[in-house]
């Protein structure tokens, strides 16, 4: 069976130059979440920002559903296969805009803003009571990890990368937003690979790779 997702081959060094991994491939197979394993220090961030592009890194083949994306198509890349970053990060203004921004982009390939399924998500991920004309700096971070979260759901990328999703949650809402993550990846065409502190958080059935010792293999 073809994946879904393929990347490769990857290879990254830590800040003193140290082997992280070297000339790994990434597969991805749709209709389900794969959790990313492994210790701490052996470059699971890392691998997730390779993967999606941010990263500048050479001889790097990107596929989705058999269409491979050279340099010159990595803005469109990374509109398929979006970063969830491990810090969450937002932008100055409030959470409407922090939701509405990445349709104003020039990747947004014909997207447009749905007031109507934002606030769906937002009261899903339990920030439906907060106002959407709210500064999103404001924001504890557990709460900015849940924008994300509902910015993801509903930018629908096929490909969702996952870093630490569900940091700063209260065991509940984790579980809670966990569901979610897996509803969207059961799709046949949505996959998404998650890096979690928790790795039985709601993923029992998750398919598992772990990444140690410099090689990425199933767990």
């Amino acid at each position: 069976m073809e994946p879904f997702l393929r990347c490769g081959p990857l290879s990254a060094r830590d800040g003193e130059g140290r082997v992280l991994f070297e000339d790994q491939e990434l597969r991805l197979h749709a209709g389900g979440v794969t959790v990313l394993e492994g210790p701490s220090g052996s470059g699971k961030s890392t691998l997730l920002r390779l993967v999606s592009g941010l990263v500048p890194a050479r001889g790097v083949r990107r596929e989705l559903q058999g269409r491979a994306h050279g340099r010159a198509s990595l803005p469109r890349w990374r509109s398929v296969v979006t970063l969830m970053a491990q810090d969450a990060p937002v932008l100055p203004g409030s959470l409407r805009w922090n939701l509405e921004f990445p349709y104003g982009l020039r990747n947004a390939a014909g997207r447009s803003f749905d007031e109507g399924r934002a606030r769906e998500i937002l009261e899903a991920v339990g920030l439906g009571g907060i106002a959407m004309e709210r500064g999103a700096g404001t924001l504890s971070g557990g709460e900015r990890h849940r924008l994300a979260l509902a910015r993801a759901l509903l930018w629908d990328p096929p490909v969702l990368l996952a870093d630490e999703p569900f940091s700063g949650l209260d065991p509940d809402m984790a579980f809670r937003c966990a569901e979610l993550l897996v509803e969207h990846a059961a799709r046949p065409d949505r996959a998404v690979l998650a890096v979690l502190h928790d790795p039985s958080l709601g993923m029992g059935r998750a398919r598992r790779l772990r990444l140690a010792g410099g090689r990425l293999e199933a767990a």
